[in-house]
């Protein structure tokens, strides 16, 4: 019986290397993007989503009716970095539209056509365990993401997994650069070598983070493993997230966060 898998956000860089491996094992992937996906094969079937139109959802149903999944991969993603106190509220709903809602979307369109020991996969971050001050929305929207994502899991019976890579060498560095230049301008001069700290951080992480093969590869485990972990973590920043979020009191982390930035700063 052929296996079916839809993913949303086709066109990410982690999302690429994770649909040629899934490719080489034979599934049917039905690919979702509002870009371009520069990838060709007889088994990948490429459709234009965007996750905050609800039209956008209704039509890709439609088209895809017939069809039930084996499994689902959420990938579509934004990142808002802002000071709280200077954060617009209009940003926050864009990040959490894209981040949260869309997901959310995709579960209410697409839960019906699964297959029985189906299973749904969230492209989620090392941001989930919340440890990022200046990018609180990201910090809420991967971790709203995986909490939506476990409750449906309880309630439904399909098994869920969220991935949470660490840096990874991706387009979406500089993505979220050019999305963000409103927002730095809220790093005003209380904040602003730490924005600056960001910037640089974010065009290197562009360039010499983790490849985007190792997150590929968790993700190619949660299609495929019989009995794949609920969170997955790719990469040693991630590693030390989860581990500090599990055995370290919350004073202590935040001193860590700020002698690291005051650190920085210099």
């Amino acid at each position: 019986m052929d296996k079916n898998i839809l993913v949303i956000a086709g066109s990410s860089d982690i999302v690429l290397e994770s649909v040629r491996l899934l490719l080489d094992k034979d599934f049917n992937i039905y690919a979702t993007s509002r870009a371009d996906i520069n990838l060709e094969h007889d088994n990948l079937h490429k459709y234009t989503l965007d996750v905050c139109d609800l039209e956008s959802f209704n039509r890709l149903c439609d088209k895809l009716s017939d069809i039930n999944f084996d499994a689902i991969i959420y990938a579509a993603g934004c990142a808002v970095a802002s000071p709280v106190e200077n954060l617009n509220e209009d940003e926050l709903r864009r990040q959490l539209d894209v981040n949260l809602f869309g997901l959310l979307r995709t579960l209410k369109f697409f839960s019906k056509n699964l297959n029985r020991g189906a299973r749904i996969i969230n492209i989620s971050s090392m941001a989930a365990y919340g440890f990022f001050p200046f990018l609180s929305p990201y910090c809420l929207s991967k971790a709203s993401s995986d909490i939506l994502l476990r409750a449906f899991s309880v309630e439904s019976g399909t098994k869920c997994i969220s991935i949470r890579p660490g840096a990874i060498k991706t387009k979406f560095w500089q993505r979220s650069i050019d999305d963000n230049k409103n927002n730095f301008d809220n790093f005003s001069d209380k904040y602003r070598s730490i924005g600056e700290f960001m910037l640089r951080n974010a065009e290197k992480n562009s360039v010499c983070a983790l490849e985007p093969l190792y997150a590929a590869k968790a993700v190619c485990k949660a299609v495929c493993a019989r009995n794949p972990k609920h969170v997955i973590t790719v990469g040693n920043d991630a590693l030390l997230c989860s581990f500090a979020s599990r055995f370290l009191p919350d004073s202590l982390l935040n001193s860590l966060i700020k002698l690291a930035l005051r650190i920085k700063k210099r």
